[in-house]
């Protein structure tokens, strides 16, 4: 008697798997193929995603090679295909590259609008302060001390790798327009023989001892004029 209790009891459980199946079994297949396709085309992607860089690096070392062969034309071209197809990272690396050799050949403003949109295709704040700078002393004889100022201020400001150089570059930029207070006031920040490798702050410091001796020379020439008698004071005496 209990076998047969058993056997309904075994009979029943398997009609409640077999409903319960029914019922979920479609959605849990579903489930599975998503996780199990998911899986695939993640690493699908990854593949291709890392051979794309891979082609990428290749062809910007070998754009590298053009230039340093000499091969300036190949250079720039092949930059300029890694430019429109590559992934962005290598994008702004080719804009900064085909800057330079705009440089080279003596396109200033060309130079300086590739290293714009150097500085407009990243976000790498380093990467993005570099093209700035570079822009800007591309177009130095173009810029007032107004301009500079509105360009490098934020970088000025900021705890960047390059707030030195963009110090000098406006200190530079104001002695440039004949307000030396104001130059006084950018090298002070960083004139300091303890400033990494020390060029930068050197050159601060040796403006410093320019311009000092500058005021210093202009307080000589007034004092004389102060001093001396006019011609005709001198023959009264």
């Amino acid at each position: 008697m209990v076998d047969v209790f058993d056997e309904v009891e075994e009979q029943l459980a398997q009609d409640r798997y077999q409903e319960a199946f029914k019922k979920y079994g479609p959605w849990a297949l579903g489930v599975a193929l998503f996780i199990i396709l998911g899986a695939s085309g993640w690493a699908g992607f990854n593949a291709w995603n890392d051979g794309r860089h891979e082609r990428a690096s290749d062809a910007f070392f070998a754009a590298i090679d053009f230039r340093d062969a000499g091969n300036s034309d190949q250079a720039s071209a092949a930059f300029d295909t890694l430019r429109e197809a590559g992934p962005s990272g290598y994008t702004t690396l080719a804009l900064m590259q085909q800057a330079s050799l705009a440089l080279d050949a003596g396109e200033n403003e060309e130079a300086a609008n590739l290293f714009d949109q150097a500085a407009a295709s990243t976000g790498d704040a380093v990467i993005r302060d570099l093209a700035t700078l570079k822009a800007v002393w591309a177009r130095w004889d173009q810029l007032s001390f107004a301009d500079v100022e509105i360009r490098l201020s934020a970088m000025a400001a900021g705890e960047t790798p390059y707030r030195a150089l963009a110090l000098e570059t406006i200190g530079v930029a104001a002695y440039r327009a004949g307000d030396f207070d104001r130059a006084r006031l950018e090298f002070s920040e960083i004139a300091s023989p303890m400033a990494p490798d020390g060029t930068v702050g050197r050159r601060a410091y040796n403006a410093l001892s320019l311009l000092n001796s500058l005021d210093a020379r202009a307080a000589s020439e007034t004092s004389d004029d102060t001093e001396t008698p006019a011609a005709g004071e001198a023959g009264n005496d």
